[in-house]
């Protein structure tokens, strides 16, 4: 019975990835989990419920891959008593492993249903965006204290997406890289050498909120 449960989950987080939710019908997931309609609803109950079931196995399965049991984050208030040393090899660390998982894998659904959401509609794109806010909460709470700027503020915001949009490796990007480079695969090479332009990047902009210099 579980395994029938993940097959559907993993036929939907498919077929979500390549069409949304509004363009994925019942029907559609059901032939591709070769399973029939009752187990839809015996299991989530309907589409939208799936959806969100979806959602949390992508994001549960992100999380263990990225940190594993072995290196979990730590908590806000742990973060409060770090010193900028610690701030600063935290947010190293977070950065390194989200690249390393990002420039190895070969599938991302969870990445495809966000590109999705501006197709959505403006319940959907809510329901999508909650799924984020665990996600957000420590990256902003680092890089206030790194820069001195407010949490809520459009700044941090701005400076948060510079910082860790360098790691959003889409496809396309790795892509890109790969035929640029007439490599197939990502080597243990050139991964620490795009670990060390993120980083020497990163260290750029909040040097420059240390200095008292940068403006947006």
């Amino acid at each position: 019975m579980k395994d029938t449960r993940q097959k559907i989950i993993r036929s939907a987080a498919r077929l979500f990835a390549q069409k949304g939710f509004s363009g994925t019908s019942v029907r559609d997931i059901v032939s591709a989990a070769h399973v029939n309609v009752s187990a839809i609803r015996y299991y989530f109950g309907d589409k939208r419920k799936l959806y969100q079931a979806t959602l949390t196995h992508l994001v549960q399965q992100h999380s263990a891959h990225v940190w594993g049991t072995q290196t979990s984050l730590p908590s806000l208030d742990e973060v409060r008593a770090y010193s900028r040393m610690q701030t600063l090899d935290l947010l190293h660390r977070m950065l390194d492993c989200l690249l390393e998982y990002g420039l190895n894998r070969k599938e991302l659904p969870l990445e495809r249903i966000f590109t999705q959401a501006e197709l959505e509609s403006a319940p959907m794109r809510k329901m999508l965006f909650s799924y984020m806010a665990p996600f957000r909460e420590l990256p902003y709470k680092i890089l206030a204290r790194l820069t001195g700027l407010k949490e809520q503020s459009p700044e941090l915001l701005v400076v948060a997406h510079s910082i860790f949009g360098q790691i959003m490796l889409s496809e396309c990007h790795r892509f890109v890289i790969l035929d640029q480079l007439g490599v197939k695969t990502i080597s243990p090479a050139l991964c620490q050498r795009i670990k060390k332009v993120v980083w020497k990047n990163t260290l750029a902009i909040l040097n420059s909120y240390q200095k008292g210099t940068q403006k947006l």
